[in-house]
């Protein structure tokens, strides 16, 4: 279950650190434990090269002669990959807990978009340094 939470206080004691917080849905019962996030998120240029290296890959890398042929399809195909809790249940993995890059802060969407480059790369074989190459040419500040 996914909800949001403000923080209303926060007290360091010689038991450790706690802080108030005000949830937007439901609450957590007594002695469970949540995962906690807050920094910065991914950036909206981050999510806009993600989304044209996508395309890129398909329309113009070959990836269409591979079977994909959507950048929401191959997204949600690499993110089921990375991201994803899996276990093994009778020889196949299965995805418990799909990730979002939604998620990801700043620099974890930079490694995860490494490691799909990566990924990419060394799987099906794909020179991916032309897209890399044009972005820094025309792109990188």
């Amino acid at each position: 279950m996914r909800v949001k939470a403000k923080v209303l206080a926060t007290k360091v004691t010689p038991d450790g650190l706690l802080a108030k917080l005000q949830f937007n849905g439901k609450l957590p019962s007594v002695g469970s434990y949540v995962s906690v996030r807050w920094g910065s998120k991914r950036t909206l240029s981050q999510n806009s090269l993600y989304w044209v290296y996508l395309t890129w890959l398909i329309n113009d890398a070959g990836l269409k002669d591979q079977g994909h042929f959507d950048p929401q399809a191959l997204h949600d195909n690499l993110k089921k990959h990375f991201l994803s809790t899996k276990i093994l249940s009778k020889g196949v993995f299965k995805a418990l807990d799909e990730g979002s890059t939604t998620d990801l802060n700043k620099m974890e969407f930079g490694e995860y978009l490494t490691k799909v480059d990566q990924f990419i790369v060394s799987f099906f074989g794909i020179d991916t340094s032309p897209f890399w190459a044009e972005h820094e040419e025309f792109y990188a500040s």
